[in-house]
This record gives structure tokens, sequence and C-alpha cells, in this order.
């Protein structure tokens, strides 16, 4: 038997925030406690501590009168994410490219291989959990705790806007593969202060392709978003 050590609010945190990475649960979406609580299981005094959590992350929000709902995605957020992973990964690669020894270099190489893997199988959700897995790669390599630490208090969010922007990437994948292939061989090869440069460059441009996204998504207008998660989303108008 697999024992889930995770607390049970936690568990039901986890729940809504791969709803929201897998699509079923979109920005705007309206989400209650009796709906949530019937859905997965638990009392809804756990779903409200799990709402607390995810609002304390900036996921939901609540409104008053009317519950919950699933964040709208905002150029705020991705300027303010987006500016600390420009500064957290940059020194990343700088410090994975001081410290890199035999197996780092198999770690690395292998995450790449997991990128060429996913884009070859087409899976967006895949796609953006590889993408992800480098760079969490190249931090676990600069052997700074409290770095690792940041990054991964901030990988669940990153992961929610790569998934937003794995469509138009897998339409360009050549460009997707040589710019991490080039930030990992500048790591490979210990060149510290191009890897920074070249980590940097990379976070920047992955600010500017969400934000385009944003603009589009925007663009189009509200999306209904009632009927992608039946029995979770608030029937009420």
């Amino acid at each position: 038997m697999i024992i889930d050590k995770r607390s049970l609010d936690r568990q039901a945190a986890d729940w809504v925030r791969e709803a929201v990475i897998e699509g079923r649960l979109t920005p705007g979406t309206r989400i209650t406690e009796v709906g949530l609580a019937a859905e997965i299981g638990l009392s809804r005094s756990t779903v409200r501590t799990a709402f607390q959590r995810l609002a304390a992350d900036g996921l939901v929000v609540q409104r008053p009168y009317s519950g919950w709902e699933i964040a709208e995605l905002s150029d705020e957020d991705a300027i303010e994410l987006y500016s600390l992973r420009y500064y957290l990964e940059g020194l990343a690669a700088r410090l994975a490219a001081e410290r890199i020894g035999p197996a780092g270099r198999a770690a690395l190489q292998s995450a790449m291989q997991a990128l060429h893997d996913a884009l070859r199988e087409g899976n967006r959700r895949d796609v953006a959990e590889a993408d992800l897995g480098i760079h969490r790669t190249i931090t676990v390599l600069s052997g700074h705790k409290r770095l690792l630490a940041f990054f991964e208090l901030l990988s669940q969010s990153i992961l929610i806007y790569y998934v937003m922007s794995t469509n138009r990437a897998m339409a360009s994948t050549d460009a997707l593969i040589a710019g991490h292939e080039e930030l990992v061989n500048t790591i490979l090869a210990g060149d510290a202060d191009k890897a920074e440069s070249l980590a940097r460059a990379h976070i920047h441009n992955a600010q500017q392709s969400v934000i385009e996204n944003l603009a589009r998504r925007q663009a189009k207008g509200g999306q209904a978003a009632a009927d992608s998660a039946s029995g979770v989303v608030s029937s009420e108008a």
C-alpha cells in the first residue's frame, strides 16, 4: 500500500493545482467548497484550508458573497515570477557550470534527452514537465540548498505558465531545443559567465512569450469554464 504523507489539505490543494495545469480548471472558473469536497472525498473544512493555502500562493481568489475562483493570470504576476527566475536561475547556471562533475553531467544530459523524448511524443504536459526538469536539474547542480528551495516554491506557478505557453513552443520545436541545448552545453563546458548570461536571456525570452500569450488570451475575451470541471464548478451564474 502506498502511504501519502501529505496532509489532507495539501492533497486537496495539489488536486486543484493539477486541475489547473491540465486545463480542467481554467482562470476565472468558480469553485465551491461543497463541490470540491464531494469531488475528492474530503471535508469542507479541509477544502477551506486548502483554498486558503492556494490563495496564499496566488492561485485562487475569494470573491465577496460568491466564493472562490481560479485566479486570472496577469502580466504583473508573470513579471514578478520571471524577474525572480531571472536572478535565481542565472545564479544557478553559474554555480552549476563552476561545480559540475561526472554525475552532474550525466543528470543534465538525461534531462535534455527527456525534453527531446517529450517533444517526439507531442504531449504538451510532458513537454512542460521536461522543460521545467532541465531548469530544476541545473538548480540542483548549483549545490545551493536555499536556491533550490526557492525554485521548488515557485515550480507549480512556473509549470502553469509553461503549460499555457507550450502549444506555441511545440510549433517551433527546433528553437525550443536549440535554446536549451546552448545553455546545457555551456554548463557542461564549465563556462560560468556565459552560462549565467544565457540563463538570464532564456528567462527573459520566456517572460516575453508568456506576456504575449496572456495578451492573446485577453484579446479572445473571457472563457466559459463551467463545463470544464463537472461537479466542482459552481452552478451559479
